[in-house]
């Protein structure tokens, strides 16, 4: 008996759907999609051109005399909106930005402990150094980093710096540094005990310390900066606030009295005069 011919699937077959075109995705989804790659696209865009700016000014002032009058002519130091929006955040280096408002009340902090001349570093923690100089730029701010976009950022400022090779850095910094600033990527004692290498490396005898990182690694912070000048240890009254972490995150400094570092910009900020509601609730 002779075996039946397969008869064609329908236009209604699942085989049909299968070769079919694709199932669409959600409008929603696609509208979140679509957002994500034009912000992409616009940092990425936003990046190259702050590269073209910052080569070109590399280039123009190399042929010229390396002094205060040609420090002034560089460009000034994007707002932390301006850089957060030009530099993402990669988690696989433990990169997370600090907010706004806390960037620029800890630039005023940090400015009222300096001179002209003073000389600061800013180690793994490029939003400070961005709000720091957005405020007002000092001629010896540092900003020590592996992640080498922030190269960009401020050429003449822009350190590249690995904490696995702690010990390699610039001459000029070599036991110059009046006050580092530093937010250990990494939350453990490897990390601290790496860092730790370079602060005595770089850090003056009277030299300042000031630490933003988690209380989890309080015991470590306790155990490695233990003497000047990178301790003891104070807990200041400064409020740490990221963007995204929702770790307890305080902020510590080495010399005596600097447990009230940050009171002054809370009472400042008591002060201020109150604007009675005018019934706009528009945000802002």
């Amino acid at each position: 008996m002779p075996l039946p011919i397969p008869v064609p699937g329908s236009p209604q077959s699942s085989s049909s759907f299968a070769s079919g075109s694709p199932p669409a995705l959600d409008p929603s989804t696609l509208a979140l999609l679509n957002s994500f790659i034009a912000a992409k696209t616009d940092e990425e865009r936003r990046f190259n051109e702050l590269a073209e700016e910052a080569a070109a000014r590399v280039a123009g002032l190399a042929l010229e005399i390396d002094d205060d009058e040609e420090m002034a002519k560089d460009k000034p130091m994007m707002s932390v909106d301006e850089y957060r929006a030009v530099f993402s955040e990669d988690w696989q280096l433990s990169q997370f930005w600090y907010t706004t408002a806390f960037s620029m009340r800890f630039a005023q902090i940090l400015h009222s402990l300096c001179t002209p001349t003073t000389s600061i570093a800013f180690l793994c923690c490029p939003t400070a150094f961005v709000a720091f100089q957005h405020t007002k730029a000092l001629k010896n701010a540092r900003l020590l980093e592996i992640d080498g976009r922030f190269g960009v950022l401020a050429p003449r400022h822009y350190v590249p710096y690995d904490m696995e090779e702690p010990t390699t850095l610039p001459a000029s910094l070599i036991g110059a540094v009046d006050i580092v600033v530093v937010d250990p990527p990494f939350l453990n004692e490897y990390t601290n005990t790496h860092i730790v290498t370079t602060l005595r490396q770089i850090m003056r005898p009277s030299g300042k310390l000031i630490i933003l990182t988690s209380t989890s690694v309080s015991d470590v912070l306790e155990k490695l900066y233990d003497s000047p000048p990178l301790g003891p240890l104070r807990r200041t009254k400064i409020e740490v606030e990221h963007g995204q972490l929702r770790n307890d995150f305080e902020c510590w400094a080495s010399w005596e009295g600097s447990e009230e570092l940050g009171a002054e910009v809370d009472d400042a900020e008591e002060k201020k005069p109150t604007v009675k509601d005018s019934g706009d609730t528009t945000g802002s």
